[in-house]
């Protein structure tokens, strides 16, 4: 089956994204936070020192003015053009708004009294700078710094710097994207090639692309795929070779049957033979030619009858009982045809070979009772199970006086088991015969 590729954004791709995400926002995170600081700093500093000289230049125009209507007169024209406002307060302890000063900034700070300029909080979010006036009416100018012009300007420079940060960290993930593209081709082109050679079609090869490492990996599975290629031609050679050489005794059998004198005997043995010769040709004829797609779904149950039909004349001329059970319903698993067939002549020829004529024996598919979606098919025969040799190796038989085979029906039962998604039991019998089941799953839409 056809594997399922993840929908959306290849994850190699998504996760480069991620990674230059996070790298370029860290080193963006770490310029631009104390970056942001330092333009709030310089913000304030720009108020206060605006201030600090408003104030300077109206100490300096009030020095030696002694006229308290001139000093109210100048701070008036000074307010006029200023964006912070500006006080003066007079040796007689009022201001020139004619308040008095806890109406007024607040009193004055003990170091301008001292004659040096100071800065204090005013409250409400505004600053005071405070400057002396010498030898004048005025005592001290203060100017009260309102809290939009301590951060004027710094929301729209903020703005613009993690607004330009955050489109780098875009720029960054696109481009990482891109590149990441130049690599996620490749392993995507790779990939499909190694599903299709895994799907059966091995005349498909890699055009070596991408990085090294891709292009590296992408040879070495042209050669992988140019190996199995030789060995299944290898096989393919063998077992034709091994289809010929079985010409000879196959020739030296007819022979012998032709010569038996029964005409009953010897139509039913010509019959056997004529199957057994049409298999051996159909080996040599498959082995030659290139393993074609195998339909992956097949009906047991109808497998089942099938090759009961067939092996029911051998049961009959032998004198075995045999009792089959299969239901009329389809039972569609993930197999062949070809493969259920061989699974169930396996089976069957299991018991022919390993009974002596006259064992009855019972063939039997139902819904197992743990999962009503999965199938057993079981073989038991009613043989002698101390005489019975399970695992098929080479020990003779007291029933028949055979040896015993080389296990390479019930190995192809476990493989054909496996492959179905299932698996086969092997063991005794209530009988006191050999009794296999094999456990397979039915396709999900049935």
């Amino acid at each position: 089956m056809m594997a399922q590729r993840p929908a959306g954004r290849p994850r190699i791709r998504r996760r480069l994204a991620l990674i230059t995400a996070v790298a370029t926002g860290t080193v963006l995170l770490a310029f631009c936070l104390p970056l942001a600081f330092f333009v709030r700093t310089v913000a304030y500093d720009r108020g206060i020192d605006a201030a600090e000289l408003q104030a300077r230049s109206l100490a300096a125009e009030l020095a030696g003015v002694r006229d308290q209507v001139a000093i109210a007169r100048i701070a008036r024209q000074a307010n006029s053009a200023a964006v912070s406002r500006a006080t003066v307060y007079l040796a007689n302890g009022r201001t020139t708004s004619g308040r008095s000063p806890a109406g007024a900034a607040g009193p004055i700070p003990r170091p301008v009294r001292s004659g040096r300029t100071a800065t204090t909080n005013g409250g409400s979010g505004f600053h005071d700078v405070w400057e002396p006036v010498h030898r004048s009416a005025a005592v001290a100018v203060v100017v009260q710094v309102p809290p939009g012009e301590l951060t004027r300007g710094v929301v729209k420079t903020w703005a613009l710097l993690f607004g330009g940060g955050a489109l780098l960290v875009l720029l960054a993930v696109a481009l990482a994207d891109r590149l990441g593209r130049s690599i996620v081709r490749p392993l995507q082109s790779l990939e499909d090639v190694t599903h299709r050679l895994r799907d059966g079609d091995l005349d498909q090869r890699y055009d070596p692309a991408g990085p090294y490492e891709v292009a590296e990996a992408g040879q070495a599975v042209n050669e992988l795929a140019d190996r199995i290629n030789g060995l299944i031609a290898s096989t393919r050679v063998a077992a034709a070779d091994l289809g010929h050489r079985l010409r000879t005794p196959l020739t030296a059998l007819r022979l012998d049957v032709e010569a038996i004198a029964d005409d009953a005997d010897r139509a039913r043995l010509m019959a056997s033979l004529e199957t057994l010769e049409a298999a051996v040709s159909r080996l040599i004829e498959e082995t030659r030619q290139a393993p074609r797609p195998a339909s992956r779904r097949a009906d047991l149950a109808q497998a089942v009858r099938d090759r009961m039909a067939f092996w029911s004349v051998l049961a009959k001329s032998q004198h075995r009982p045999v009792d089959v059970r299969a239901p009329a319903r389809r039972v569609e698993v993930s197999l062949g045809r070809d493969e259920l067939d061989a699974a169930i002549d396996a089976l069957l020829s299991n018991v022919f070979a390993h009974t002596p004529e006259g064992t009855a024996f019972s063939v039997q598919l139902k819904p197992t009772a743990s999962a009503s979606s999965t199938w057993s098919l079981i073989v038991e025969d009613q043989g002698a199970g101390a005489n019975q040799t399970l695992s098929a190796h080479a020990q003779p038989s007291a029933a028949n006086g055979k040896r015993g085979g080389t296990g390479l029906g019930l190995d192809i039962v476990r493989r054909t088991a496996v492959l179905g998604g299932g698996s086969a039991e092997i063991g005794l019998g209530s009988g006191g015969g050999y009794r296999i089941e094999v456990k397979l799953p039915i396709c999900a839409d049935q």
